[in-house]
């Protein structure tokens, strides 16, 4: 009896134990970092009216993937670039400095002309190059800053083609896309004697792991990535359009676009083309990288608005 006793006793104390070793849950204990354990969910790209960032604020609500080519006078090549405002491109920065000889002012020689040249309305389509803005630490990094913003002389008058889409691509500001589908834009050289052909690639993206794999199989040395694949780029990877022209052919890789619903983003640059057949990725450095560098000098006016 006595045994009995002491053993109720026993478990009584032990279940007091227990029950004192749980710590009490408070309204203080909220984890404001892991929002989504009580279902509050971020609002998309940081899309409070009052917060958005200046690119997102330009950013049009239907626009359509429109590639662009700059010329020169006196070079008998081009660029491809992307319109992100009714006067600013986004273009590959060392495509340009191969154009523009140091001595010349751009504005004397490049222009910028797209395949739907009705948006043009002066010299034949073409509108003059103003001004560009090569990123502060291209010199010092070139494939890992391969970007500039180039302003025409004079801004596009009208933005919208004929359905109502707007040719300004907006600019993706997160490092994690929200697809693996990505859209890229090239020009290669398909038949002799005639210019560029124009093809849109669908491609999937690859982890920087799976790239470094891609890039190790290389035979020839890349000097330009001397600093390997890092965390501000993405790779993509090419395994099923090579009936017409592989990745280490010659061509002219334009932005990396993604697309959701009827809005078009640009998510990459290009860095440096990769002349070798055992490789068949290109590596491009992502646009949210570089997004307070542009805002700055795309919209330096809207800071406070």
């Amino acid at each position: 009896m006595e045994n009995l006793v002491y053993l109720m006793v026993l478990g009584c104390l032990t279940l007091l134990c227990t029950a004192d070793l749980r710590k009490h849950f408070n309204i203080s204990q909220l984890n404001s970092v892991d929002t989504t354990r009580y279902h509050a969910l971020r609002l998309f790209n940081n899309d409070h009216p009052n917060r958005l960032r200046q690119a997102l604020k330009k950013c049009p609500s239907s626009n359509t993937l429109f590639p662009v080519k700059i010329f020169s006078s006196e070079e008998p090549f081009f660029c491809p670039a992307v319109f992100i405002s009714a006067d600013a491109l986004l273009a590959p920065a060392l495509c340009l400095k191969v154009m523009q000889p140091t001595e010349d002012h751009p504005s004397s020689h490049m222009f910028a002309m797209v395949e739907a040249e009705h948006v043009f309305y002066y010299e034949s389509g073409r509108r003059y190059i103003s001004k560009i803005f090569y990123h502060p630490k291209l010199d010092d990094e070139p494939a890992y800053h391969n970007v500039a913003i180039v302003k025409l002389r004079n801004p596009i008058r009208e933005t919208l083609t004929a359905n109502g889409q707007s040719i300004v691509a907006c600019l993706w500001s997160e490092p994690k896309l929200r697809s693996e589908r990505v859209f890229l834009g090239e020009w290669f050289k398909y038949q002799p004697e005639q210019n560029a052909a124009f093809r849109w690639l669908d491609l999937p993206t690859i982890s920087r792991k799976e790239c470094r794999e891609e890039l190790s199989k290389s035979k020839a040395v890349v000097p330009e990535l001397d600093r390997g694949i890092v965390e501000w780029q993405l790779c993509v990877k090419d395994n099923k359009n090579r009936t017409m022209i592989e990745f280490c052919e010659a061509r002219s890789s334009g932005p990396l676009f993604m697309t959701l619903g009827n809005t078009v983003y640009v998510v990459g640059m290009p860095t440096v083309h990769i002349d070798d057949c055992n490789v068949q990725v290109e590596v491009f450095n992502r646009v949210s990288y570089f997004l307070d560098w542009i805002e700055a000098i795309v919209w330096p006016r809207l800071e406070n608005v």
